[in-house]
């Protein structure tokens, strides 16, 4: 696997005055002052009321400016030593969030949406800013257990994957916490009958077992080879891919996702797994984007299996 580079600079939240947004906010002064990088507040106020009166426009303006202040002297209670940035924008929010978007840029949300959502067909702001985002995106649940440890990634053979590993056995080496690395031998969320019942079915299987083994043991090599210090378990999962991570991150610091399980770079994608893990998160999770020189924005896309 190549070398990586993962350099955040600066981190800018999206907030609105909930509980979520306050989440995000201390998760991201935290990792601020560990990298000595920059913090930048913003609140979007929703460009639709320009279609009211001028008087309620400027109520809403006020009311928005009120909130972004009272978000920045809430992260300034926090006693850190970090520089907070504010920002106004008036569009939609996530479209506006995500022109902030970058390498160097680590976006940062809350939600709460976390959990036992399983076959709900809800939406999420935190899937499309996801999908907008060319950088990584942080998205931060409002409540969470008092105690976390460690970090999880999901493992599979793609550019966004790789670039999952390296965040991951950095984060690792970073918080001095064990690495678990992920990868799924369900193929689909709903084996078919035969898929269960067949010899080909169990054939299929053992050739999924071995190829997940083969992924692992790459991605535990190069997560070492990149923090040699880090401890590295690795897990193989029976159930599919976005159950499996969340169930395996329920008690972690952190999870990390490529943005796709492709076998090539798409600009702008989001894959089944992401999704499935966004709408459903139990913990801080962090989405992981194709690094820029390895997008392909035309590529045929197929479900990697294997290392190529």
């Amino acid at each position: 696997m190549e070398a990586i580079i993962v350099n955040i600079r600066r981190y800018v939240v999206g907030v609105d005055g909930s509980i979520p947004a306050r989440a995000a906010i201390r998760w991201a002064i935290e990792r601020a002052h560990d990298k000595s990088a920059d913090l930048t507040l913003v609140h979007v106020a929703d460009d639709q009321w320009g279609a009211i009166g001028s008087v309620l426009v400027d109520e809403h303006n006020q009311g928005a400016m009120q909130l972004l202040a009272d978000e920045v002297a809430y992260a300034g209670s926090l006693g850190s030593d970090v520089t907070i940035h504010a920002d106004l924008r008036f569009g939609s929010p996530m479209m506006e969030l995500s022109s902030y978007s970058e390498p160097s840029t680590m976006l940062v949300v809350g939600t709460h949406k976390t959990g036992v959502h399983y076959d709900r067909p809800f939406g999420s702001r935190s899937l499309q800013l996801a999908n907008l985002a060319t950088g990584p995106v942080a998205i931060i649940p409002g409540t969470a257990p008092s105690v976390r440890r460690g970090v999880v990634v999901g493992v599979d053979d793609t550019p966004a994957g790789r670039a999952a590993i390296a965040l991951a056995a950095d984060w690792a080496h970073e918080h001095h916490c064990e690495l678990t690395a992920v990868r799924s031998t369900v193929a689909s969320a709903t084996p078919s009958a035969f898929e269960m019942k067949s010899n080909v079915g169990r054939l299929e299987s053992t050739t999924r077992h071995d190829e997940a083994r083969a992924i692992l043991k790459a991605a535990v090599g190069y997560a070492k080879d990149r923090q040699p210090g880090i401890v590295v378990q690795s897990r193989i999962a029976e159930l599919p891919p976005g159950v499996s991570l969340n169930e395996f991150a329920r008690h972690a610091g952190l999870l990390v996702i490529g943005d796709s399980r492709r076998a090539q770079a798409q600009f702008g994608s989001l894959g089944a797994v992401a999704y499935d893990v966004l709408l459903n998160l139990t913990s801080p999770t962090i989405v992981v984007h194709t690094p820029v020189g390895d997008r392909a924005p035309q590529a045929e896309t197929h479900d990697a299996h294997a290392l190529r």
